[in-house]
């Protein structure tokens, strides 16, 4: 759950994006030049994903505590976590972009974690998603998120696998 977790924070902050391809089709952009990076070999990546961020990431607790911290150690340090409890990496699911102003772009991703943990099609979600005869599950764990938009489009798919 943490790295889903972590992976999801790192994908709702603001990109700041200077380059006249991402600002002129920015989910192109961010289909083609950024989640590629996160997909395959990540841990091999991160010097490519740390072109995309500010030199100091600024976190906000929610106890309104500020901590600033180099975008490598904000990126390493999870990086190697997590590739140490055998994630191998994530595949866009998802993908919202909103124009803040000119140069900056709000984007809104969901991913799809890849585990060595687990064989393919057997991670949770994977498992709770499927029909059992006539019985369908429909709930955000089938989604693999914890928000309502995804319980959501799990009762929607849900219904159309009844039809």
């Amino acid at each position: 759950m943490k790295k889903s977790i972590c992976m999801l924070a790192l994908s709702l902050f603001s990109v700041c994006a200077s380059a006249d391809d991402a600002v002129a089709d920015p989910e192109s952009w961010y289909r083609d030049a950024y989640a590629p990076l996160w997909a395959q070999d990540p841990g091999s990546n991160v010097e490519k994903m740390l072109v995309f961020y500010a030199d100091t990431i600024e976190t906000h607790s929610p106890d309104g505590q500020i901590t600033r911290t180099d975008r490598a150690t904000w990126l390493n340090e999870p990086m190697g976590e997590w590739l140490a409890d055998g994630w191998l990496g994530s595949e866009l699911q998802g993908l919202e972009a909103d124009r803040i102003n000119g140069t900056t772009i709000r984007f809104k991703a969901s991913w799809l974690d890849r585990d060595e943990e687990f064989p393919e099609g057997q991670a949770p979600h994977q498992v709770a998603g499927r029909p059992h005869g006539q019985i369908v599950f429909a709930n955000s764990d089938a989604g693999a998120s914890a928000y309502t938009h995804t319980a959501i489009d799990e009762a929607y798919r849900a219904v159309g696998e009844l039809s």
